[in-house]
């Protein structure tokens, strides 16, 4: 086992911001401009430190936020996807609508929200916690599922966290303290490696190398599927392929998601340099040519700086 640095630090922080930090954040410095925290005047932060006061108080209320979440996930939801807050139950696939994207597309039967936590859960610096999840998580998920999902939401949020997961596990400098469980023998890995052979069928059946929108879990590429991808979602697999081919020595994660990225470059308008927002998978050419920074598009650039910043430290470590 080898010490994995600043690479678990770049995979889980930003999902962290993303889905438990970042509406707080918010919440707290609509009160900070208004001159108040906790009912408490405060002076305005300009052009100086953050406050340690202040830290200290956001850490708490994001560590709150993040249990009250957490917690009633476990105790109205588990084992399926998702808590819904309205009824207080759990949610999953909507098997009578399975054009129903906007749920179908994120949620596959396999726990989401419980992997989802594994690396937050560690950042807390709840050990227990955290083993006791990732038997959870050993013992109750499974990829054997007849689930058309998204390639880029399970990439991200599925291989992602359970990639994360294991790394921290078997980080000999243990800086959350000690996670790793007597019994641990590379579970996650292994479920990680199952659910990546999974999503590689993406790239089949595509003459440009450019990776299907949706697979099904058990099939690969739905018959008459559709053949329009956005640039996120064909070009933010490279980090957690990336991974997965050097942990478990198999390339052909990383030649795949690579290609990819290389056609949406090579595919750059010649005057603007830019790429466009969705094209089709079959011809690579745009079916909507509008470039931004924004949804469909954001994840590109993002993964184009963590893929160099993380790959060559990885390569670095394991050779």
């Amino acid at each position: 086992m080898q010490s994995w640095g600043w690479l678990w630090i770049i995979v889980v922080g930003m999902n962290i911001l993303s889905r438990f930090l970042f509406p707080q954040l918010m919440l707290l410095f609509t009160q900070i401009q208004e001159g108040w925290v906790n009912n408490t005047p405060v002076s305005p932060l300009v052009h100086r430190p953050f406050p340690e006061e202040l830290r200290l108080t956001f850490r708490e209320r994001a560590r709150q936020m993040f249990y009250i979440a957490y917690d009633s996930y476990i105790r109205y939801a588990f084992p399926m996807d998702e808590l819904n807050p309205v009824n207080c139950s759990g949610r999953g696939r909507d098997w009578n609508n399975p054009d129903n994207i906007n749920i179908n597309d994120a949620l596959g039967d396999y726990s989401l929200t419980l992997i989802d936590a594994l690396d937050s859960l560690a950042v807390m610096g709840n050990c227990s916690e955290f083993q006791r999840a990732v038997k959870l998580v050993t013992e109750h998920v499974s990829f054997e599922k007849c689930s058309t999902v998204q390639v880029f939401e399970a990439n991200i949020r599925v291989l992602g966290a359970l990639l994360s997961a294991h790394l921290l596990m078997v980080d000999e400098e243990e800086p959350f303290g000690p996670l790793l469980p007597e019994w641990y023998n590379d579970e996650l890995l292994e479920l990680a490696h199952e659910l990546g052979i999974r999503l590689l069928t993406a790239f089949e059946q595509s003459s440009q190398g450019i990776p299907h929108p949706r697979v099904n879990l058990c099939f690969g590429v739905p018959v008459n599927g559709s053949t329009r991808t956005c640039t996120a979602g064909a070009g933010s697999l490279v980090l957690e392929f990336g991974l997965l081919s050097r942990l478990v020595n198999d390339p052909t994660f990383e030649i795949r998601a690579r290609k990819a990225v290389k056609v949406l470059w090579d595919n750059r308008h010649p005057v603007t340099g830019l790429v466009g927002n969705t094209l089709d998978v079959q011809t690579a050419q745009w079916t909507n040519n509008l470039a931004g920074i924004g949804a469909g598009m954001d994840s590109f650039y993002e993964y184009l700086l963590k893929v160099d910043l993380t790959i060559p430290f990885v390569y670095s470590l394991l050779h």
